[in-house]
């Protein structure tokens, strides 16, 4: 099951929906699709709405605002394992583009065969990369990545992934003992440490992340901050001293 946030993705919602079950249809996949519409006013829902009635698998979760990226995950997941109980894998993706669908059967493979827990999405181990972009977004991005290695301990090179696949159990796991968890940027490097001290087998999967294909970053420099906030403060958390 894919979980897709959205909120203004009208120009990409459709290729993407289409893509995947496309994708999922000729590696064999039993796929289900739901969309968190964090009140969307350009047309998305519109648009999940006339692919829900076509293709059957795609379903839509509408909120009444906009709500966070980390919420509308968490939302996706409880509604998943609520209504979809055969759901075994649970995929977290974009749906402005930069994640590739046709990914999707490579990136789940480790948890559908048993070999891992949770597989990460990564650009930077040997096979994955960016395709387009600015450099300011690539170091960005591995600045991020370098200081929540340091901060956490966590061995994933791509750590702010949002494009991997969680196992059942061990998402079961992280929902019934913990009700919140960060929000925003942070809220990959929160669910991925939690799951790590879940006992989660993590692998990376490489992938090629795509330039957003329409509309603007939602990563902002108050994004940044907070994320940079939330890493220095876990050195301290593990060490039992007050933050």
């Amino acid at each position: 099951m894919v979980v897709l946030p959205t909120h203004n993705e009208a120009g990409s919602v459709g290729g993407v929906l289409e893509n995947l079950v496309e994708t999922a249809r000729g590696a064999g996949l039993d796929l289900a699709v739901l969309v968190v519409d964090d009140a969307s006013t350009d047309g998305t829902r519109e648009i999940v709405g006339d692919l829900a009635a076509r293709l059957g698998v795609v379903f839509l979760l509408a909120r009444p605002g906009k709500m966070g990226l980390g919420s509308a995950y968490i939302d996706g997941f409880r509604w998943g394992l609520r209504n979809m109980p055969e759901a075994e894998v649970f995929v977290e993706m974009d749906a402005d583009g930069s994640h590739d669908p046709r990914q999707l059967p490579r990136l789940v493979e480790p948890v559908v065969e048993g070999r891992s827990d949770v597989a990460v999405g990564s650009r930077y181990v040997v096979g994955g990369g960016w395709r387009g972009g600015a450099l300011s977004r690539r170091l960005i991005s591995k600045g991020a990545n370098l200081l929540a290695r340091l901060a956490t301990g966590l061995r994933v090179r791509d750590a702010t992934s949002g494009y991997r696949a969680i196992s059942r159990r061990i998402l079961e796991a992280a929902l019934s003992g913990r009700t919140t968890f960060e929000s925003g940027y942070v809220f990959q490097v929160d669910t991925l440490l939690h799951f790590k001290r879940l006992g989660a087998r993590i692998v990376e999967v490489p992938i090629d992340f795509y330039e957003r294909a329409s509309g603007r970053s939602k990563l902002s420099i108050r994004e940044i901050l907070r994320f940079a906030l939330w890493c220095l403060k876990q050195p301290l958390r593990r060490t039992g001293q007050p933050t």
